[in-house]
């Protein structure tokens, strides 16, 4: 159907479902064919259409413009130009009313103004062109290894052109009969497997046709199709690799020799065409692109003959599958043989090496030079590496420092060495005994066995077995050491010092030895005790000389065992004598006291070369010092003796007796003082009106016999003003005079202010600066209730029905006591007070009058308002509140926010919000 045809046709179905009305008029327009839609007229098919414009065409009426809306949200609509692309619509019609386009517009408000339901007929899309001139649109290739399960999984959507795509509501299905097609999965993918055909010629494709049929409604096509051919293509198999791990040892046994890479046993299921790579085989012994058959034992051969020690060798075999088409790929399979170096045999060389505990010529033994290795062809195999090696202690009393491997021995661990050392250095009997140590190598050590070994199953190769361990067995030897004991002399022991008080006498010099925690001090005949300055053998237990001042003693203990274990340990101690300080004691005085020798107040008998230190930095270097209670601190005065010791390591401390000294004096009661008060401040601590030089701690007396004064405290609210005296005492100590001062506290007190209960018009919005009073003070104070401390301000808006209590305070600071106000607010419809004229008109023309909407006291009075401004179709255009700007012409709301509003009359609604005075309307003229 060309383009005018199916104009009128669409004209002629419309004149039958016009709806004659102004607002809520449905229509439906029926485009069969949207691939033949040019929306711009440029010659080029686009599938726009303008909802506008069909309707003027269908109907020949105009409709005033609005927004668009499309409740199936199918995102082909634009909302302000009533384009609708159809081309980006998912589906064909099923239904009349599948795609519906709803029109708003001011002329019928919230009605809907035109509803316009479109059918779109089937479209099934454009097959892409065939390949090559051939009768096939897509070639693709299967996936998957035959007969271990091989398919297609291809998406037939991308058989389709995608500008117009294709509707999604169609159904894809199989016409044809072969075997190899198998299914069409998830509504879209084509799955099907052609088979391996062995030999020529090679024929592994197969050609399958499909239709996609997209449904439709009259009076368009019922139904439409698109057919389409995928030609499959199999995907070549070079077969599965098995990957083989062999230890030296086998190749050795002859357990591999001459072979066929072909047989089942390296590779599984290939595709007879292929050919075996030779230039990828360094050997040499792949010969050509048909040569299968290689020696694996003259390989072996070969390897050991240019290097012993080789750890391992891989040697890879490639049979390579060329492609049936360019869009399946080449395959390759690798038959791979890893031949590992197996490790030799090791052992401890001999005789077996014997230590003495306590020997000072011992510290360290590395167990790797115990072991003796395997020479090969004048080749060594040893094992150095810390890599792959371990040393386990198997039996002995302890491990000597031993480090053995944290985790996997082929794993880096920074404090374990191949070395295998122990130390020998600060063993102790408890560490004799004889040891026995495993050195282990792992397989690994050569060559670790990065990938498993892996055999396929045979005939088909779809499933395989691996194999992670090692081809070749761990090599391990045993290494033995003995360890004899000695008779323990003790650890070398000095810088003893003691004090002679501490010192026992006699002293057993066994008890002054450290040990090494774990072995007892010999004891017994083989045991000698000599003084180191003289050579003398000493007497244990040891008797203390008398000893003057200080005096060092210099030992040695040795001892020795049937095994020529020789052991030694060295003593030496200091001994000092001790001072003596005297006895404390605690004196208490006055400041009018006379001197007197701390040193001689001290009980006992201190010695006289001690030092003196008191308070605030007293200090004095002779024993003697005369106390002035006058000029001196009280506090404690201590008397210290010196230290008799060496260093840090005192073993006669010094010691030391105190003084304590206590000073009573005389305290100042301070001059006579005045002071004011107020009957408001209810009461007044005398303390504060003390001179600052006066003590603290005294009694007050009232002198004046107010029978007003509990402590320090005076009752003023029951004071008359005047003058009142109270006498303030202080003393010391019953040595010290007493001291007193007048304190003369003045009373003062104020009038209340004069004011009666007072009415104002609520929209006056007066405020407590507007209530009268009558009062000579110099400022007032306003309060809510008769006992708030907390002041009121004086901008605060009256409130209907409220008390308010006003004190009046005079030039001295003194309130008066409270007097109370009642406020009465007439509301605004109340006769006597002026109206609240809200201006009938806005003129927003920049002259300065008239330029917003006026609300005079009413955000004060209402501050919880709310104002909204109705257009004359009752629309609203303006919401405000305290924080929007007045009214101003200009709208707030959605849709319209930021415009300027037409001349016209528009209607308000006040709502005070206050839960008494019901919302009022009014109207006001916008002129521009």
């Amino acid at each position: 159907m060309n383009k005018t045809k199916f104009l009128i046709f669409v004209i002629a179905c419309f004149s039958l479902t016009r709806i004659q009305a102004q607002c809520n008029l449905e229509e439906t327009i029926i485009i069969c064919d949207m691939t033949q839609i040019d929306g711009d007229n440029d010659g080029t098919f686009d599938g726009v259409i303008n909802l506008y414009t069909e309707y003027t065409n269908l109907t020949g009426n105009t409709i005033q413009a609005g927004t668009w809306f499309d409740p199936g949200f199918n995102f082909a609509l634009d909302e302000t130009t009533g384009d609708v692309f159809l081309w980006d619509l998912d589906n064909s019609s099923e239904t009349t009313t599948d795609y519906q386009f709803e029109l708003s517009n001011a002329n019928c408000g919230t009605d809907i103004a035109l509803t316009i339901n479109l059918v779109l007929g089937p479209f099934s899309g454009f097959a892409v062109p065939t390949i090559n001139g051939n009768d096939v649109n897509v070639e693709i290739c299967d996936i998957g290894v035959d007969p271990c399960g091989s398919s297609t999984f291809f998406d037939l959507n991308q058989t389709l052109l995608s500008v117009p795509s294709a509707h999604s509501n169609g159904i894809w299905t199989y016409e044809g009969s072969s075997t190899n097609f198998i299914e069409i999965a998830d509504d879209s993918f084509f799955v099907a497997d052609v088979p391996y055909q062995p030999g020529m010629p090679l024929v592994d494709e197969e050609t399958f046709e499909l239709v996609y049929t997209v449904p439709g409604i009259s009076p368009c096509s019922p139904s439409v199709e698109t057919r389409v051919k995928v030609s499959v293509i199999r995907e070549v198999f070079s077969g599965a690799a098995n990957q083989f791990n062999i230890c030296e040892t086998e190749m050795i046994a002859g357990s591999f020799g001459v072979l066929d890479l072909r047989d089942d046993a390296y590779l599984v299921n290939e595709d007879i065409e292929g050919i075996w790579l030779d230039a990828l085989d360094p050997t040499g012994q792949v010969t050509g692109p048909g040569d299968s058959v290689i020696d694996l034992g003259q390989i072996y051969t070969d390897l050991y003959q240019s290097n012993q020690r080789f750890g391992c060798e891989t040697y890879d075999f490639t049979y390579f599958v060329e492609s049936r088409s360019a869009v399946c790929t080449d395959k390759s399979s690798t038959v791979t043989f890893t031949i590992f170096e197996a490790l030799r045999p090791f052992s401890q060389v001999n005789p077996i090496p014997e230590f003495c505990v306590g020997d000072p010529n011992l510290s360290t033994l590395n167990l790797y030079d115990l072991l003796m290795f395997t020479t090969e062809n004048g080749v060594l195999y040893d094992y150095p590496n810390n890599s792959c090696t371990n040393w386990t202690l198997m039996s002995g009393p302890s491990s000597l420092g031993l480090m053995s491997h944290s985790g996997d021995i082929c794993a880096f661990d920074s404090s374990y060495s191949s070395d295998g050392t122990i130390s020998l250095a600060n063993i102790t009997n408890a560490d004799a005994g004889t040891y026995t140590f495993q050195y282990y190598v792992s397989p690994e050590y050569n060559c670790e066995a990065i990938n498993p070994e892996v055999i396929n199953s045979v005939p088909d190769g779809c499933t395989q077995t691996t194999d992670v361990n090692h081809p070749c067995q761990p090599e391990f030897a045993e290494v033995t050491i003995i360890i004899n004991p000695s008779n323990y002399a003790g650890e070398n022991t000095g810088n003893l010092d003691f004090c002679e008080s501490n010192f026992a006498n006699p002293t057993d010099l066994i008890t002054l030895l450290t040990t090494n925690g774990v072995d007892p001090i010999y004891v017994g005949p083989l045991g000698n005790w000599f003084d180191l300055n003289t050579g003398a053998l000493v007497t244990n237990p040891f008797v203390l000389p008398e000893i003057i001042d200080q005096q060092t003693f210099n030992f040695t203990y040795n001892t020795n065992t049937a095994e020529n274990c020789f052991d030694r340990a060295s003593l030496t101690f200091t001994i000092y004598e001790e001072y003596q300080s005297g006895i404390s004691n605690v004196i208490d005085v006055c400041d009018d006291d006379t001197a007197f020798n701390l040193f001689e107040s001290l009980g006992g008998n201190p010695n006289t070369n001690g030092t003196w230190e008191g308070p605030n930095g007293f200090t004095s270097a002779v024993s003697d010092v005369f106390f002035d209670p006058a000029t001196f601190d009280a506090g404690v005065y201590t008397y210290i003796v010196p230290d008799n010791g060496n260093g840090a390591d005192v073993m006669c401390p010094g010691n030391q007796a105190t003084i304590t000294v206590t000073i009573a004096q005389n305290l100042n009661a301070g001059s006579d003082m005045l002071g004011m008060a107020c009957v408001s401040d209810l009461q007044v601590d005398l303390n504060s009106l003390l001179d600052p030089l006066a003590d603290a701690g005294g009694i007050f007396i009232d002198t004046d016999n107010t029978n007003l004064l509990t402590g320090g405290i005076v009752d003023v609210s029951q004071l008359a003003t005047g003058d009142y005296d109270f006498e303030y005492q202080v003393q010391a100590s019953p040595l010290c005079t007493l001291s007193t001062a007048i304190l003369t506290l003045t009373v003062l007190d104020e009038d209340p202010p004069v004011a009666q209960n007072q009415t104002f018009c609520l929209i006056d919005a007066a405020t407590i600066s507007d209530l009268q009073i009558t009062s000579n003070a110099v400022s007032f104070n306003w309060y809510d209730t008769a006992t708030s401390t907390d002041l009121l301000t004086t901008s605060l808006l009256l409130a209907n029905g409220e008390d308010y209590f006003v004190s009046a305070v005079n030039g001295d600071g003194c309130e008066s006591s409270r007097t109370q106000i009642i406020v009465t607010l007439l509301p605004l419809n109340d006769d006597t007070c002026d109206d609240c004229e809200i201006n009938d008109g806005i003129s927003d023309n920049d002259d300065g009058e008239n330029e917003f909407l006026d609300l005079c006291n009413l955000p004060l009075i209402f501050p919880d308002f709310e104002i909204e401004i109705f257009n004359r179709y009752g629309t609203i255009v303006f919401k405000g509140n305290k924080n929007t700007p007045l009214f101003d012409g200009t709208s707030n709301v959605s849709l319209t926010i930021g415009d300027r509003l037409p001349s016209g009359v528009y209607f308000y609604v006040f709502n005070p919000n206050d839960g008494v005075i019901a919302p009022f309307q009014g109207d006001v003229y916008l002129s521009r």
